[in-house]
């Protein structure tokens, strides 16, 4: 299946170079209402990475004229499975070992440090990872009650935390973008680490609680090896002749089998 990005050509150009999908912080994107909530005080949005896209194959003049710029943007098309997977065996973290082989799309470099923990359900299939976007009235209404600590003794207690609804709502103020995303979950800290230490469930929960940082704005995950071998890239409606010339030599350069396409828009709408 197919799926769809708009965005500039600054962000073509590091997407060819890196091989890479940029996630951003939640609470970085344009919707700051989706941004800006939080459970029990807890800006859970801050451990939230997104990368947004659409299944919708017609263009959108709205989507072109929000991150595609005035005249400059590009829209690429991917496959929907397009993430790198490492082959990791004997994975030692902290003082605790796995046995065998795992397959993960978070390289082991970034399973093993001790200052963050990315959540592996990186399943396609998975709505914690590849997700419809839900459109409602009120998106507190469904974060509010995410986090919860419940028998609490002497500092400690269980957290019981719901992840989903961070990521997953957006007001219907929103709807006209029919908004597919990626998302990743991050922790300030690595429960595999501290997975020997008693005390780790208090140390999960001040970290939440103190809205501790974590040591990174935004994630690059890397694409398959073969991931530009059916890329599409859609030139804006108001692209000028310099501006193509520019993405054809990206093309020419870091994804020679890409396919290069005209706006079905660009007799119809003018950006500017």
């Amino acid at each position: 299946m197919r799926i769809y990005h708009y965005t500039n050509l600054e962000s073509l150009a590091l997407i060819l170079k890196n091989q890479t999908i940029r996630f951003n912080r939640l609470d970085k994107v344009d919707d700051l209402e989706e941004g800006n909530v939080e459970s029990l005080g807890v800006k859970f949005c801050k451990y939230v990475f997104v990368s947004c896209w659409t299944e919708t194959a017609e263009e959108s003049i709205p989507l072109w004229k929000m991150y595609g710029g005035d005249n400059g943007g590009i829209r690429i098309s991917l496959e929907q499975e397009m993430f790198k997977e490492y082959l990791i065996s004997n994975l030692k973290i902290g003082k605790m070992q796995s046995q065998g082989t795992i397959i993960s799309k978070i390289p082991p470099q970034d399973m093993v440090n001790s200052n963050f923990f990315i959540f592996p359900m990186l399943d396609y299939k998975n709505d914690l990872f590849y997700r419809h976007i839900k459109y409602v009235e009120d998106i507190y209404a469904f974060t509010k009650d995410a986090i919860q600590i419940t028998n609490i003794q002497g500092g400690r207690g269980d957290m019981h935390m719901k992840m989903k609804p961070f990521g997953y709502y957006k007001n219907k103020r929103w709807e006209f973008q029919e908004e597919v995303r990626f998302v990743l979950y991050v922790l300030p800290m690595n429960p595999m680490v501290e997975g020997g230490n008693s005390g780790f469930s208090s140390i999960v929960i001040q970290s939440l609680l103190g809205n501790k940082s974590l040591p990174f704005h935004y994630y690059d995950m890397s694409l398959k090896d073969d991931a530009f071998d059916n890329l599409e890239i859609t030139l804006s409606p108001s692209a000028t002749e310099a501006q193509k010339l520019i993405v054809q030599a990206l093309i020419d350069k870091y994804a020679p089998n890409a396919k290069l396409k005209e706006s079905a828009l660009g007799k119809v709408v003018r950006l500017k």
